[in-house]
């Protein structure tokens, strides 16, 4: 992990050495992001119904309607400004973000305010699992092994959340999650690793969340 200044590529803080080369580089989607990291879909449904629950029971109580109508100003108005905040900082990590894979390693560059840079070869990937989503994008979660050294809070919110026993970095929100995970597999028996790569099932779930194991076939649970 490291912080820099300067970007020679894009999503790189240097040039790639010799024999080394990108595979795939990708952004998240930011409403990926704001709905399943900072949680404003869930946090709008919360407003609009103290909102209802407002309304009601001032109905109940006899209020007038212009009475009732400021109320729902300032509830409304609030409710606007706090989504509005956190679907901006939803746009502006996604923005920032860009997840690159190459021949030899996973190198995720986020950072709103000052950007970082987190590598992790492939040799100290010990299994990953693609999680598919209801709004057409996808994660791709990776299980480091024991001798990586992470840090959750520098890779957050491209990390598998509450995951603080076993840190599971992640390439979240992606619209190619499935070809993403096929490059990976490829790309990992391409280097000797991962047994049994050669085939990634597709799980076919685009609802729950739901994970799928594709190196060395272990299940990644969903974050």
């Amino acid at each position: 992990m490291r912080e820099y200044e300067y970007e020679p590529l894009t999503g790189l803080p240097e040039h790639l050495p010799e024999g080394e080369e990108i595979v795939w580089q990708g952004t998240p989607r930011w409403t990926a992001l704001a709905n399943r990291v900072f949680q404003v879909r869930t946090l709008a449904m919360y407003f609009m119904m103290l909102v209802t629950i407002h309304v009601i029971y001032k109905l109940m109580d006899g209020a007038s309607l212009q009475y009732i109508l400021v109320g729902m100003s300032w509830q409304l108005s609030l409710a606007a400004v706090s989504l509005g905040l956190l679907a901006g900082a939803a746009w502006l990590y996604a923005r920032s973000t860009v997840y690159t894979l190459t021949n030899r390693r996973l190198v995720l560059r986020s950072g709103v305010a000052t950007p970082m840079m987190v590598n992790l070869p492939l040799e100290k990937v010990a299994s990953a699992g693609l999680r598919l989503c209801s709004d057409g994008t996808g994660d791709v979660i990776f299980t480091p092994t024991d001798d990586a050294k992470l840090y959750y809070m520098l890779l957050w919110p491209h990390v598998r959340l509450l995951g603080f026993r076993r840190i599971q970095p992640l390439f979240r929100g992606i619209t190619d999650a499935q070809h993403v995970a096929r490059l990976l597999a490829k790309t990992v028996k391409a280097q000797g690793g991962g047994e049994g790569t050669a085939e990634l099932r597709d799980s076919g779930v685009t609802g729950s969340d739901s994970s799928e194991g594709f190196i060395n076939g272990q299940p990644i649970a969903a974050s």
